[in-house]
C-alpha cells in the first residue's frame, strides 16, 4: 500500500499531505506502507499511483471545518471537472481520478483531507493552528490509515 502526501509546502498548511507522509514515513510505525512525497505533481501523480494495490492520499481540503479538522473521502466524493480536459498541465486532483478512470487504472483509494488555517503565506512549515494540533492530527491518519491498510474503510 503507498501513501502520498501531497501539497505545496511553501504554502504553509498547503503542505500538510507532505508533511504528515514525511513525519509518518520518519516514525516508522507503520509497516508495509510505502510513503511518498507527491508535492504538486499533479498529473505526474498516475506514475506513483496507477501501479498499486491500494493509496492514500494525504492533502488540504476546503471545507466549513476547523482547522486541523481530518476529513475522509473516496474518489467518488470529488466533484467531477465538468469541462473534462485531459492536459497534463494543471491537473488537480479530481483530474488526475478522472483520467485512471478514463484508463481502468484507478486503485482502491482514500483521500485524508486536513482542514488548513493558512494556504495564502509563504512559509515552510504549518500555521500555528495546525502545527499545535499536528500530533492528534497525524494520529488520526495514522489510524485511518492503519484501517484502510486491513479493508476497513
Amino acid at each position: 500500500m503507498r501513501v502520498i502526501g501531497v501539497g505545496n509546502i511553501l504554502l504553509s498548511d498547503e503542505g500538510v499531505g507532505v508533511h504528515l507522509a514525511n513525519e509518518l514515513a520518519k516514525r516508522g510505525a507503520l509497516q508495509g506502507v510505502d510513503f511518498m512525497d507527491g508535492g504538486v505533481a499533479g498529473g505526474a501523480l498516475l506514475n506513483l499511483i496507477e501501479d498499486q494495490g491500494k493509496v492514500i492520499l494525504l492533502d488540504c481540503v476546503a471545507a466549513p471545518f476547523p482547522p486541523g479538522t481530518v476529513l475522509k473521502m473516496f474518489p467518488d466524493d470529488l466533484k467531477r471537472n465538468e469541462d473534462a480536459r485531459y492536459s497534463l498541465h494543471d491537473m488537480n486532483l479530481a483530474d488526475t481520478i478522472d483520467l485512471m478512470r478514463l484508463r481502468g487504472t484507478l486503485p482502491e483509494m482514500m483521500i485524508l483531507g486536513v482542514v488548513p488555517a493558512d494556504i495564502d503565506t509563504y512559509r515552510i512549515g504549518l500555521s500555528d493552528p495546525l502545527a499545535e494540533r499536528f500530533e492528534e492530527i497525524l494520529a488520526k491518519v495514522g489510524g485511518e490509515i492503519e484501517k484502510f491498510s486491513r479493508g476497513a474503510a
